[in-house]
């Protein structure tokens, strides 16, 4: 795969550049006399340069490796789309659609890669096991108790439901590589408050920062210090994440003890998420 810097490059050419500079060096040389190409060979060349010109824009397109789960009589597609080297993204509310334009945004300029998942297009995932109805939270998924919390919550629970969505949670954690993971959200009625002392999860709070200038669906929840910190000093909305927070199974328990940042943003809120991707 071609690095940004390569491909770059090989959009300049594909835009017209290289086929400029070529042609001034045919011209500035047969005006000097020096007539060393024949017609034959200059239309032979230029075709091999189209045909470079080609590669190198499927090269630098997004690449897309799709991962079929079946989940009762569903199939949910694990969606893993790369661009290079960056930073790696992971997008599991298929409905959040502002964070996923962010996403992708941030991997087509800086490279990267995003992990997205693609079925009904709703927040949750439906699937029907031997006529049985399952609804599931895909940020819920990650600890057994979360699996057990978040099928009940939303309707049935069986054992069987539970091996279902356990063995779909092991495929996405297959694909997260070593190294820092982003989530990638948006949000209508949770946001930075709720960890405020005297809120719901203030609890889950090791540290808070709020900056009275920024919106305040607009923040990031990290797992360490260092990131919290950077963040601070950045201005932006932040949240330290506490050792013991309440395992609800989503990623940022699950990833407790690794790097990991959560992008929250409003879904109004595009151009401020991807400025914040750009810094997570």
């Amino acid at each position: 795969m071609l690095t940004s810097t390569a491909c770059e490059r090989g959009r300049r050419v594909a835009s017209g550049e290289g086929y400029f500079l070529l042609l001034k060096k045919v011209v500035t040389e047969y005006s000097l006399g020096l007539k060393w190409f024949d017609i034959n060979y200059f239309i032979y060349f230029m075709r091999i340069l189209t045909l470079i010109m080609i590669l190198i824009q499927t090269s630098c397109s997004l690449y897309a490796s799709d991962y079929p789960v079946q989940l009762g009589d569903s199939v949910v597609t694990i969606r893993q789309e790369k661009h290079g080297r960056g930073k790696v993204f992971i997008h599991v509310h298929q409905n959040e659609t502002t964070a996923l334009k962010a996403a992708r945004a941030v991997i087509r300029k800086q490279g990267g890669s995003l992990i997205t998942l693609v079925h009904s297009g709703q927040r949750n995932i439906v699937f029907f096991l031997h006529n049985q109805r399952y609804e599931f939270d895909p940020n819920r998924i990650y600890t057994d108790q979360g699996i057990r919390k978040t099928l009940t919550q939303f309707g049935a629970y069986s054992p069987e439901a539970h091996a279902v969505v356990k063995r779909f949670a092991t495929e996405i954690k297959r694909l997260l590589p070593e190294g820092k993971i982003v989530a990638v959200h948006n949000n209508e009625t949770y946001s930075l408050n709720d960890y405020l002392p005297g809120h719901s999860l203030a609890s889950d709070a090791r540290l808070l920062n709020k900056n009275a200038h920024n919106y305040y669906r607009n923040f990031y929840l990290v797992t360490q210090e260092t990131d919290y910190h950077r963040l601070t000093r950045l201005n932006f909305n932040s949240v330290w994440q506490a050792m013991d927070a309440t395992d609800d199974g989503s990623l940022s328990v699950y990833l407790a003890h690794r790097d990991y940042i959560n992008v929250e943003a409003g879904y109004d809120q595009l151009a401020a998420q991807i400025t914040m991707l750009q810094h997570a």
